[in-house]
């Protein structure tokens, strides 16, 4: 009995997380204790001002000064990690897509790793938007009861060098899009064009039509959907508006969401026109770098409200640290929110391109049941089957472009086409397997292929091999040979279909599709016609 209570207490003990973003303005660290299987509660926040943003617009690069004051901040990261007792390699570190419009971003990255002992990734935009769909579910319900996953939902992050935006539709993401307009840049541009602080409302309208127009085309209602306002600016904007009890400087993610008219933020950006920078710094108690960005940042949010005609917005207290933290306590990236999302996608731009949908759906059916069948052999993993499953549905989409050489095509359009949450590099895997679903195999002096590290070269060629015999097996497009069973041996994959048609073309498709099977997995693949 004791030996049970011991066990007991050593599964009550919380798990410690810890996530770290570097953007344009700032860098940031949240510790958090995960005390059951669906929430991780935060005790700690560390936030310190950095001029990254400002390098890059001044000569595309971050100063060697500015390198070492992120290298001495990850520092102090690293001595609260310790207090803690949070192991290094178990804390998520990423950076905003804003760090690649540095000329030096790889070689600061290392500096911060050789620093801090802590690897960083660089997120892609789609997987910005990603993330703050998974901060959205810690929102749940509204105080007065309202539901935000209900209806027609737009983040607008408001950063130092971009904007970004995600539309929602009943908790699903439906849109994701990055624009290059953010407070910095504002500020740029008064400075250069010696704009007083009053006309930076007019100066945004000139650069948010584009995200006004996007979302005309995105939103079902636009006089119905609520526009969730995110960003450093925003959170202080959001505490200055709805002060708390402890009269903090941002806004306590404690309190969600709150609502303001837009006539709220209008009267608060003529507050900050008639004010120094200095008394700005003095009352808001934020530092002088901040204190810069928060009339521009304003001048956005109200700009991009006026276009859409909304007369009241929503400021969230979360950022999208907090869907790091959610992906976190789930424990893998690959969440199912992430492939039902990703599928969506994938089936949606299947129909832009007009694909076969019901040849589609057999090739990913048939290749699924191959890669299950298989998983002791290949060892891919969860990721690995969604890649697959994607360049499955997809394989065929070339064709809308040009039925020759419709298997480069397909490549090329999934190369441009967006899937929130996933990487450039994993899009790219999904592109080139799609892309060997016929003709030759892989080769080292295909451009495509000899472009990807070794390992990525080997999941290619092992699921390549198994979407080429899926397809063939429905190689008329018309799913003829009914439901398909899988038999292995040593020497052989025996495809059995349920009903006995004529299988000449299949048996064609075969032979020539199934060898690339032949070679990554050792066996020969035949149809067997059922007596």
């Amino acid at each position: 009995m004791k030996k049970n209570r011991n066990t007991a207490e050593e599964a009550a003990v919380p798990t410690m997380i810890a996530v770290i973003d570097i953007g344009a303005t700032f860098i940031r660290m949240l510790i958090a204790e995960q005390r059951d299987a669906k929430e991780a509660y935060i005790l700690e926040k560390a936030v310190q001002s950095v001029p990254i943003g400002r390098d890059i617009i001044a000569s595309r690069r971050i100063s060697n000064a500015t390198v070492e004051q992120c290298a001495q901040i990850l520092k102090s990261f690293r001595k609260l990690l310790d207090e803690y007792g949070i192991p290094l390699e178990s804390v998520t570190a990423v950076t905003t897509p804003t760090l690649d419009m540095a000329d030096n971003s790889a070689v600061f990255l290392d500096r911060l790793a050789n620093t801090s002992h802590i690897a960083f990734r660089l997120l892609d935009p789609g997987q910005i938007g990603y993330y703050y769909h998974l901060a959205f579910h810690r929102l749940g319900k509204g105080k007065d009861g309202s539901n935000h996953d209900k209806g027609d939902a737009v983040v607008l992050e408001i950063g130092g060098l971009t904007c970004s935006m995600l539309c929602r539709k009943e908790g699903e993401i439906r849109f994701v899009q990055t624009y290059s307009l953010g407070s910095l840049r504002m500020r740029q541009q008064m400075e250069q064009g010696d704009f007083r602080p009053r006309q930076l409302v007019a100066l945004a309208d000139g650069r948010t039509h584009e995200i006004a127009e996007q979302l005309r085309n995105n939103v079902d209602d636009v006089k119905a959907f609520k526009l969730f306002l995110m960003g450093r600016e925003m959170r202080f904007a959001g505490a200055r508006l709805h002060p708390d009890k402890n009269n903090a400087v941002e806004l306590d993610p404690a309190a969600g969401v709150i609502s303001v008219t837009v006539d709220e933020l209008n009267a608060l950006l003529k507050q900050i026109e008639k004010s120094s920078t200095e008394e700005i710094v003095r009352e808001w108690r934020v530092s002088y770098a901040d204190a810069e960005l928060i009339a521009p940042a304003l001048s956005i949010a109200i700009s991009v409200a006026r276009a859409v005609g909304l007369k009241s917005v929503c400021i969230s207290s979360l950022s999208f640290c907090h869907g790091l933290l959610e992906e976190a306590v789930d424990g893998t990236p690959w969440t199912n929110t992430m492939r039902r999302h990703v599928l969506r996608v994938a089936r949606a731009t299947g129909r832009k391109y007009q694909h076969d949908v019901n040849h589609a759906e057999q090739v990913t059916k048939l290749s699924l049941q191959l890669f299950d069948l298989l998983q002791e052999e290949h060892g891919c993993t969860q990721r690995h089957r969604l890649i697959l499953e994607v360049a499955a549905l997809l394989h065929d989409i070339g064709a809308f472009v040009s039925a020759h050489s419709h298997h480069t095509h397909t490549m090329y359009l999934i190369r441009n086409t967006e899937f929130a949450g996933l990487s450039s590099e994993e899009i790219e895997l999904i592109a080139v397997v799609a892309r060997y679903h016929r003709k030759a195999m892989p080769k080292a002096s295909h451009p495509e292929y000899s472009a990807l590290s070794h390992e990525d070269r080997l999941v290619v060629s092992k699921l390549a091999a198994i979407l080429r015999v899926a397809d063939a097996l429905d190689r008329v497009h018309d799913q003829s040979l009914g439901k398909i069973r899988f038999k292995l041996d040593e020497t052989s994959l025996v495809c059995i279909p349920s009903r006995r048609v004529a299988t000449s073309a299949e048996q064609v498709a075969l032979a020539e599709k199934g060898d690339l099977f032949e070679v990554m997995y050792g066996r020969h693949c035949y149809l067997y016609d059922p007596k």
